[in-house]
């Protein structure tokens, strides 16, 4: 009777043991360590996936070598632009660029509005979070937009678009006003070469809710990455959405010894309760300690750059 009553407890309490039954050895995923390579191997179906260094910001640079085109989502603040456009030409000849602003605050916009300032890039769309047209975060941004007549796009949840052979999957948020910006953040899953990749913009724990509620929930399930929401507040990375994504790495854009404790304390240790509730653990990789993080997805794998 006592091992049924412990059993039950922990069925009821503990999300990360409840769901699916996952902390059951024979049903945890096989995973292996991620491998390494110095450069691009396959040019004709890869896709770069570079989690950039820009401080206590967000910029995550896609870049197809095939088509020689690149995707900038979200840039960081304005001192970070140099760094960023040196990223986004990395592995060669960039010739279209495309950008998305998840939400229009300073740490995700600046570096996007400085890119099209000094003509830095070849700039032909700009995508961006349906709720926060009105703001006045995205008034510089969008003025640079419509002075270079750029073509721009709102998204919401349930659009969905291709950048080269990846398919983009808007998950968050609805189309309706948000009392936060935060959870008015693009949240998107990137499938390439049946890889997935999930950006969380700076989505909060109210806009996780919705989505694990949703018709996106089975999308978003058990992701290869997961670029942790808000630079790992406390606020975000629920327990319950970290238990669906169930991502193999998290990646943490974080700036070193920023004034908000991030990432927080409780975030870590959300990641090592997951990281022990499956085979391979969880993966952890932050920008204030590695540096700029860029992966390749290619037939078969998704390495690492060393």
């Amino acid at each position: 009777m006592a091992c049924l009553i412990t059993a039950a407890i922990l069925f009821l309490y503990f999300p990360l043991v409840r769901k699916d039954f996952r902390f059951l050895p024979f049903l945890q995923k096989d995973e292996k360590p991620v491998e390494t390579v110095d450069a691009i191997e396959d040019p004709e179906h890869t896709l770069c996936i570079s989690f950039v260094n820009v401080g206590e910001g967000d910029c995550t640079i896609l870049y197809d070598p095939k088509r020689e085109s690149t995707l900038i989502i979200d840039a960081g603040e304005y001192i970070y632009t140099k760094h960023v456009t040196e990223q986004a030409q990395r592995f060669g000849t960039v010739r279209e660029v495309q950008m998305i602003l998840t939400h229009p605050h300073a740490d995700h916009a600046q570096g996007l509005t400085e890119i099209l300032k000094r003509n830095y890039m070849p700039v032909s769309r700009l995508y961006f979070s349906a709720p926060t047209e009105t703001e006045s975060g995205f008034f510089d941004l969008k003025h640079e937009v419509e002075n270079k007549n750029i073509a721009v796009q709102p998204l919401c949840a349930g659009d969905t678009f291709t950048f080269g052979e990846a398919t983009i999957t808007i998950v968050s948020p609805k189309n309706e006003p948000y009392e936060d910006l935060n959870n008015a953040s693009l949240a998107f899953l990137i499938v390439h070469e049946g890889h997935k990749i999930l950006i969380a913009g700076d989505m909060e724990s109210e806009a996780e809710e919705v989505l694990c509620d949703s018709e996106f929930a089975a999308l978003v399930r058990d992701v290869d990455i997961l670029r942790i929401g808000h630079h790992g507040s406390s606020s975000s990375s629920s327990y319950r959405f970290l238990d669906l994504t169930y991502p193999g790495i998290a990646v943490i854009s974080v700036g070193a010894g920023n004034p908000y404790g991030h990432p927080s304390e409780a975030v870590l240790s959300r990641l090592q309760d997951l990281d022990k509730s499956r085979s391979g653990g969880c993966q952890v990789l932050r920008t204030d300690m590695e540096g700029d993080i860029v992966f390749l997805s290619s037939p078969g794998s998704l390495k690492r750059v060393k």
